[in-house]
This record gives structure tokens, C-alpha cells and sequence, in this order.
């Protein structure tokens, strides 16, 4: 994940560095135009979650819902961090981070197969699904001025994910986990309008397809569709506040010789923000 992150700074820095020398920073002092931008935030997701895991043999594995079939809670509350760079007036950086990390336990209704394991009905299990996520991103603006900002976004969000089954089957323990580490990327359009000096509001869209191959065995594809929408306000002269409503959606397969991963989740719902400014 860091490498990837890594290389991604690097090659926007080589590409836009002539962009540092060739212009004055008259921009800095617009409401928009913070050059760096540091902020913390509590985000209330609801999530949606669910997964299929095949058999090594090729069984079709069951396809289960973590929150209706396994007890686990479809509300969070989750700190987030991030880091906005301005480095030049029509080209800024982004890089945003968060951990999700949920458990659940019931007892099964139906028989799950859940790659080569089979947990039958009545029996405890407990469930976990963890994901961290890192996101860069790089943004040209087509549009910039006093009052608003139209950009073009291009970046990759690396989604580290595991997720697991245990059940207490009387005799013993049977368990099956999984996971993988998506390099997924993101395209889409930003903009904002300055209401006021203090009154800055913004957001955001992105819908991509994809289909990436991993190794000469593993292929990843699905598609991605994020919104976001924020209104912030100046309150202090480099401390800013803001609300902010976010959509992220996922749809993922990820197949190693006869093997499918089948993995969808969705997290939405505001968040609160506090933006250190300069």
C-alpha cells in the first residue's frame, strides 16, 4: 500500500513541477485557495456488506450479507484524517486514510459455504471484516478563480481488506478467512463555490469500471461510484469547520485460477470536520 502511495506522489511531483516556477501566488489569499490543508473528522457510516468466497475446488461458495446474516452492526462511528496540497494554482494533491474494523456474531439460519469450509444451520458463528484505506489523489483544475473551481480528478485508492468466519461446531472449531489488498482507481470531477469569504462549499463525483490483471493468475474487476458533498466554514483565521456527506460503493471480483472472491460494500453518511489551514 505505501509503495503504491509512494509512486503516486512521485510521478504527480515530476509531472506538474514546471507548474511551480512559471507562476505568482496571488490565488493563495482566495477562499478557495488554501495551499495546504490538514484536516481530522468523526464519520458516522452506515454500511452495506457483502461476500461470496468459492471452494479451492470450485464450489460456488453462498454469497452472505455481514450485517443481515451475521449479526454484525450496519452503524460506525470512525475517525478519519487527511491532507490537501495546493501546490501550484491548478494542481493540488490529496491523500485521505481511514480504518474500518467490524465483528459480529449470531447463530446461522441456513447452511453457509464459505470457501472450503461449510457451517451448517443453528450453529454459532462469529465474523469479522476489516478494511484500511488509503487514498492519493491528483486534481487539475479547469476552472479557478475568486468564487469557484471545476477540476479534473485522477488518483487510486488501495483498499486492504480481510474478512473471516469462525464457528463452534461442538466438536471443535472450524474457521475460514481471506482477504486482499485492491489497488483501485478513481476518476471523477470536484468543484467549489465560495459563497462568502467564510462560506465555502464543495463536492465531488466519480464512476469508474475496471478490470486489472494482479499477476498472470489473479485478476481484479468490478466498478466504483463515489459522491461526496461539504459545506465548510472559516470560523477562525487558519481553523475551519465543516460537514460532509459521503457515498462510496464497491462491487469487486477478484479470481485466482478457479477461485472467486465476490466482495461488495458500501459505506454512506456525514461527517464532521476540523481543517488546520494555510
Amino acid at each position: 500500500m505505501k509503495k503504491a502511495i509512494l509512486a503516486g506522489i512521485s510521478l504527480i511531483l515530476l509531472v506538474a513541477t514546471p507548474a511551480l516556477s512559471q507562476e505568482t501566488d496571488d490565488w493563495s489569499s482566495w477562499p478557495l485557495g488554501d495551499r495546504y490543508s490538514i484536516y481530522g473528522a468523526a464519520f458516522f457510516p452506515t454500511l452495506d456488506t457483502s461476500v461470496r468466497l468459492d471452494a479451492s475446488d470450485g464450489t460456488t461458495g453462498t454469497t452472505i450479507d455481514f450485517e443481515q446474516n451475521l449479526g454484525m452492526s450496519d452503524t460506525e462511528t470512525l475517525p478519519a484524517f487527511g491532507f490537501v496540497w495546493r501546490f501550484a494554482k491548478k494542481h493540488r494533491v490529496r491523500i485521505d486514510t481511514f480504518d474500518l474494523n467490524r465483528s459480529g456474531s449470531a447463530i446461522t439460519t441456513s447452511e453457509i459455504r464459505f470457501g472450503d469450509e461449510v457451517f451448517q444451520i443453528d450453529l454459532p458463528i462469529s465474523s469479522f471484516f476489516d478494511t484500511r484505506v488509503m487514498s492519493l489523489a491528483y486534481s487539475y483544475s479547469l476552472v479557478f478563480d475568486e468564487k469557484k473551481e471545476l477540476a479534473l480528478n485522477v488518483g487510486l485508492s488501495v483498499q486492504d481488506i480481510e474478512f473471516g468466519l469462525i464457528g463452534n461446531a461442538g466438536g471443535g472449531i472450524i474457521e475460514e478467512d481471506s482477504g486482499l489488498t485492491a489497488p483501485l482507481p478513481a476518476f471523477g470531477l470536484s468543484g467549489g463555490y465560495a459563497f462568502t469569504d467564510k462560506w465555502v462549499a464543495n463536492g465531488g463525483v466519480g464512476i469508474f469500471a475496471f478490470e486489472l490483471a494482479l499477476s498472470d493468475e489473479d485478476k481484479l474487476s468490478g466498478e466504483i461510484v463515489s459522491l461526496t458533498a461539504a459545506i465548510q466554514h472559516q470560523t477562525f483565521e487558519n481553523v475551519h469547520f465543516g460537514l460532509l456527506y459521503s457515498y462510496f460503493d464497491v462491487q469487486a471480483d477478484f479470481r485466482t485460477l478457479r477461485r472467486l472472491n465476490s466482495i461488495g460494500y458500501t459505506y454512506h453518511g456525514p461527517m464532521l470536520t476540523i481543517s488546520g489551514v494555510f
